[in-house]
């Protein structure tokens, strides 16, 4: 059987810090060289973020890609390292994604070894808006690094996926839901690159925060991908600033717009819709 090596896609924009600490899990990854490489693209950062891509290209098989600051648009960045891919799957991870050493196998592994065309993993101290105790994680990450940050983590219970909950009310099981897009999120998810390169990848019309992604992940379903969960490893979600009320707000324009695009299943969008604090304007 082919081995199905893998391309990760990293946009980022500003934070530099944050790449830097993604970039070196990756350089610890146990497995051959040359079964990945790195796509970093950056979304118009004006700090050093092209100076620290560039310092780890004789570490990793790494290309960097710019383009010009024109607003948030991370959905175009994903898709400037869709279509530059070489590699069979495309493995999504966010600026501050701590990657455990095996994160490359795992993914390559599972393709291998099953017909999903989706994969979607999962994160300690992800949350759509708000980590709690984001600074003792922080504190964790600076005592036990990449190193031993996941045996610590796998000890305790406060950074638990946000998502956990919503899989475990699933009546008959992830693998039966009619809405399997609706975990579906790129901090830590693959995909085959031929399925996303036939649906176009991401929607370019989304200009803000939030949503792009399980958009994506309903014309996946659409298209007639087979989706899987990832049970481990984990990966790990650096806390970052971000303002939970402006989240919500631009979430429920991205979910307004998502409805108006697929009316079919406005339904399921709704009964489904990536947070509980996310509702429609009446």
């Amino acid at each position: 059987m082919s081995i199905n090596k893998v391309s990760v896609v990293i946009p980022t924009y500003n934070r530099s810090e944050l790449l830097k600490e993604t970039l070196n899990s990756l350089v610890a990854q146990k497995c051959a060289g040359d079964l990945f490489e790195v796509l970093v693209v950056d979304d118009g950062s004006n700090d050093d973020t092209r100076d620290v891509a560039n310092s780890f290209k004789n570490k990793l098989n790494l290309k960097y890609f710019f383009q010009e600051d024109k607003g948030f648009r991370v959905a175009k960045a994903r898709n400037v390292g869709i279509f530059s891919a070489k590699y069979e799957i495309c493995l999504f991870l966010d600026s501050g994604i701590i990657a455990p050493d095996n994160l490359i196998l795992a993914h390559s592994n599972h393709y291998k070894e099953s017909d999903d065309d989706v994969l979607i993993g999962f994160s300690y101290g992800f949350d759509e808006f708000e980590v709690r105790n984001e600074q003792a994680l922080l504190s964790l990450y600076r005592e036990y690094q990449a190193e031993g940050i996941f045996r610590v983590l796998a000890q305790n219970d406060q950074y638990p996926d946000c998502r956990y909950d919503r899989l475990h009310a699933l009546e008959n099981g992830y693998a039966q839901s009619r809405f399997p897009w609706f975990v579906f999120w790129t901090c830590h998810v693959s995909c085959k690159t031929s399925l996303l390169r036939d649906i176009e990848g991401f929607d370019e019309s989304f200009c803000s925060w939030g949503g792009e992604d399980m958009e994506l992940g309903i014309r996946l379903f659409s298209a007639g991908g087979k989706f899987g969960l990832l049970s481990e490893p984990l990966v790990l979600h650096l806390p970052h600033e971000k303002s939970p009320e402006d989240a919500k707000a631009l979430g429920q324009a991205s979910l307004k717009y998502i409805i108006e695009k697929h009316g079919d299943i406005s339904s399921d969008v709704l009964k489904m819709n990536w947070s509980q604090g996310i509702l429609l304007s009446k």
